[in-house]
């Protein structure tokens, strides 16, 4: 009977220090929205290894350049593939098997800005 007591009393003891000992998390600002402005393509990678969208802009030099898109259900609403549109989100990075870390950009929002 003394060694329950003992070890209840060692356990509840423990508690708070074990709750107190954790770090405080921190406040994490949150990703800046960017906008980018290019045409919305569809793109499959081997190995399915993509979120299924890309956007193709230009570089200041005229080089291609392409940042792969997330669109959420909500926000595909309405999007067409090989249309002119503006997206506003928040760049991540997503962790693939085969290609490793990849940055992509969380759409928040599409604009069409034109279709070719």
């Amino acid at each position: 009977m003394r060694i329950a007591i003992a070890v209840t009393v060692a356990m509840l003891a423990a508690t708070p220090i074990a709750a107190q000992s954790s770090p405080a998390p921190s406040a994490a600002r949150p990703a800046p929205d960017l906008v980018y402005e290019g045409e919305l393509e569809t793109y499959i990678a081997i190995g399915g290894e993509s979120t299924g969208w890309r956007l193709r802009t230009r570089t200041p030099q005229g080089r291609r350049q392409f940042i792969e898109v997330l669109l959420t259900a909500e926000v595909a609403q309405g999007v067409r593939a090989n249309t002119r549109v503006q997206i506003r989100g928040t760049m991540t990075t997503r962790r693939y098997v085969e290609r490793g870390d990849v940055q992509v950009l969380m759409a928040k929002e599409v604009i069409e800005v034109a279709r070719r």
